[in-house]
């Protein structure tokens, strides 16, 4: 178990520039190896008001409803994930319906719900997610522009059918497909 104190470990945590952390997060901030130790550590944290649980291996130092809905998805997408496709695409006005979910693209396909929000990750291949061109990174989340998150939607899905056409700069869009290459390959 670490050296730390528990004053020590509070002080580290709440001077952190992040607001969301993993369980693997915790463990290196604090130097705990051992597991069991540090899930202690954790649940003292939870019952002091110090953390707040996310999720399963997901915690806060604030509560969810002081989280922004990003911010919350790209911790369940996990590293290099972002905000993209019909979310932004219905922010944008490019699409018209009602949808319902967070959708983000990450390293892993899930799908969870927390707070009564739909959160939806889809798989990127590596290639395309670590290729940041049309990526906006905010502190604590990251989200596509207009152009990038129609070409996402348009990589998984080339029927992927738009409300508003005309809203969109075909040019910016061809530019950006170069500079990200989806149209080099095969998926």
């Amino acid at each position: 178990m670490s050296g730390l104190r528990n004053t020590e470990k509070q002080k580290m945590l709440l001077q952190s520039e992040k607001r969301i952390f993993r369980t693997s997060d915790l463990a290196l901030l604090w130097d705990i190896s051992n597991r069991n130790s540090l899930l202690k550590t954790i649940e003292r944290y939870i019952e002091r008001g110090i953390l707040f649980r996310i999720y399963k291996g997901l915690y806060s130092t604030l509560p969810l409803e002081n989280l922004q809905d990003y911010e919350i998805g790209c911790a369940i997408g996990g590293p290099f994930s972002y905000i993209s496709a019909e979310t932004i695409l219905v922010q944008e006005g490019i699409i018209f319906q009602d949808v319902k979910k967070i959708t983000l693209f990450g390293k892993k396909q899930k799908r969870v719900e927390i707070n009564n929000k739909i959160y939806l990750c889809r798989y990127l291949n590596d290639k395309y997610l670590l290729n940041r061109a049309g990526i906006v990174d905010e502190k604590g989340y990251a989200y596509a522009t207009l152009e990038r998150a129609l070409l996402d939607i348009r990589y998984i899905n080339p029927q992927f059918f738009v409300d508003n056409e005309l809203s969109i700069d075909q040019k910016k869009v061809d530019i950006l497909n170069n500079e990200i290459g989806y149209n080099d390959s095969t998926k």
